[in-house]
């Protein structure tokens, strides 16, 4: 029954066996089919209100080392709680560069000065009957406080990457699609079905919408119809698109080593373009994943791959615009330890 769970929860079209006590999976190949339906949105958004009225305080936490996404979706979930009159904190105690312009926005929010919490207080504030919130990933070690997981049972997850391994398996209530483009689209869909009708702020309306553009790359890959209906219903609450946009820029010193990584790419079989980001930067997952975007915007390219370094750990990101399965190759990368980082694209080699 858990290998099945997990299969499905990884898109359905694929085997999965388990040797030795650990998996091994076949097949993946196909795009991941959206679902017309919204039933599940609805029944998601009923029990999740039902848990937030029987919980004694809520804390919402995305994964470590934080983007757009999380951050966004979050913020999402936090207007539900205050639609039923209950106070929540965000959990973020990391964030990396391509977050710093939005956590300085948040930080002029009046209302969020105090939401926002670290893991020491986070730690603080949990009990058995805190109901503890997940967004943007559902893996035990890529939590923001992989701790707080073991303080409660009372768990929910919020995610849209295919499955691995290592997922949460004691959450009570799971609203995990593989179709959808980012957690702010699913979130955005369970906010039209809460029954107070919860209002989102133009802030936390605009933190959705980026979580979305980010995921997508401009509404460019992995989007369907419900996720420009999520889109058009966050727009209706004034969003100012520019600056949205402002959160995404980046200094011109990281720009100069994107294309720097960029230029020094090696191009095989045609189509594939591989190249190492090769300083031990804090911020080479982040600069690994940008660059492998940005060689997709070169002709001819169908997928690129870009390896950096972190301390004692091997990142690489990997990107696909055509047929290849950049998850399927790093899967079968592996060797021993790993953890999920940032995108379902993307993986942790530990030395």
């Amino acid at each position: 029954m858990e290998a099945m769970d997990l299969v499905l929860g990884r898109g359905g079209d694929q085997a999965v066996i388990r040797r030795k006590g650990k998996y091994e999976f076949y097949g993946g190949k196909k795009q991941e089919v959206e679902k017309r339906t919204k039933v599940k949105a609805r029944t998601v958004a009923t029990a999740l209100e039902e848990l937030i009225e029987e919980a004694d305080n809520i804390l919402i936490m995305g994964h470590s080392n934080g983007d757009i996404d999380s951050m966004g979706s979050s913020l999402g979930v936090y207007r539900i709680v205050k639609s039923l009159g209950k106070e929540a904190n965000i959990v973020n105690n990391t964030y990396g560069m391509t977050l710093k312009d939005f956590i300085e926005a948040v930080e002029q929010e009046e209302e969020y000065k105090d939401v926002i919490i670290d893991r020491a207080q986070a730690l603080n504030l949990i009990t058995p009957e805190t109901l503890l919130i997940i967004v943007d990933t559902h893996k035990k070690t890529y939590v923001e406080v992989p701790e707080l997981l073991t303080k409660t049972n009372k768990i929910v997850v919020i995610d849209h990457h295919r499955r691995g391994p290592d997922y949460i398996d004691n959450a009570i209530l799971m609203f995990h699609e593989v179709y959808a483009s980012s957690a702010a689209e699913l979130v955005s869909e369970l906010l039209q079905y809460t029954k107070n009708n919860a209002q989102l702020t133009t802030f936390e309306a605009e933190s959705l919408y980026a979580g979305i553009m980010v995921d997508t790359k401009n509404f460019t890959f992995k989007t369907g119809v419900r996720t420009f209906e999520a889109a058009a219903y966050l727009r209706k609450n004034d969003i100012d698109i520019i600056k949205v946009k402002k959160w995404f820029q980046s200094d011109l010193e990281s720009y100069n080593v994107i294309a720097d990584v960029v230029k020094n790419t090696e191009v095989v079989k045609g189509t594939i373009g591989i190249s190492i980001y090769d300083e031990n930067d804090e911020n080479a997952n982040l600069i690994c994943a940008k660059s492998a975007d940005e060689l997709l915007t070169i002709s001819d390219i169908t997928a690129s791959f870009v390896i950096g370094v972190v301390k004692d750990t091997v990142c690489i990101s990997g990107r696909s615009i055509g047929d290849i399965n950049v998850q399927l190759i790093l899967e079968k990368l592996r060797r021993g330890r790993t953890s999920y980082c940032r995108r379902c694209t993307d993986y942790r080699y530990y030395n």
